[in-house]
């Protein structure tokens, strides 16, 4: 197990909830940031374990070495942010980006929008900027283990160092990391998430008794050949 962190969950949210109790209870020491801060008090109080401490967004990134962005690219609290973490491992864990055009196949076509984490590394240029847990369902924070067995989390960075050090962390966890290649994969990683959402809608997997895992199960058969990863 690697040493215990300071690590920064900048978001309330279901994935920023489940990101900050997965890491308190693993044993890493959590700044829980919100632009609320009152709301990150009691998610704080909620979570315990006297790990998890609530405050402004900037501050958390300031005292934390690693930060996950647990919320939709928002230029206003990247340019806050930029000057707190300069030389800091900082991860983007969303799936956000442009929408493709309604022709756009993305088994076939090389994605031709920005990934959030893109945008991110191009806001933060002196944090070495980093992607993971975007095709995570926020329940599997819950019930990490899928069929049995632990779930993946693609991790994309162009930073050995920064990524090294993301790939330890997330051995701490109940995920399986694996090294997903450069940065611009996410683009490849937004475009398949978007597939199998599109998919999921169509063919209404829940009206036909399907759940979210349905489509953890669908991404994880479709991104490593997608990302020029080993069978």
């Amino acid at each position: 197990m690697t040493q215990t962190q300071s690590v920064a969950v900048i978001g309330t949210g279901n994935m920023g909830r489940g990101l900050a109790r997965i890491l308190a209870a693993a044993g890493h020491d959590v700044f829980l940031g919100s632009r609320e801060p009152v709301r990150a008090r009691q998610l704080a109080t909620e979570l315990g374990a006297g790990r998890v401490q609530a405050m402004g967004n900037v501050e958390a990134a300031s005292r934390a070495s690693l930060l996950f962005l647990a919320y939709h690219s928002n230029d206003t609290l990247l340019d806050e942010l930029a000057p707190v973490t300069e030389g800091k491992v900082v991860v983007d864990i969303s799936t956000y980006h442009e929408e493709p055009p309604s022709d756009f196949n993305p088994l076939i076509q090389v994605p031709p929008f920005e990934s959030s984490q893109e945008r991110t590394a191009r806001r933060l240029p002196r944090a070495h900027v980093l992607g993971a847990f975007q095709v995570t369902w926020a329940q599997l924070f819950d019930a990490p283990l899928l069929d049995g067995c632990k779930t993946p989390v693609f991790v994309l960075g162009d930073h050995a160092g920064a990524k090294a050090e993301l790939l330890a962390l997330i051995r701490t966890l109940p995920f399986e990391p694996v090294d997903a290649g450069g940065l611009r994969q996410a683009r490849t990683i937004a475009a398949m998430y978007f597939l199998v959402t599109q998919l999921a809608h169509q063919y209404g997997f829940r009206e036909h008794g399907h759940d979210w895992r349905t489509s953890v199960r669908a991404l994880n058969t479709l991104l490593p050949p997608a990302l020029g990863l080993a069978p």
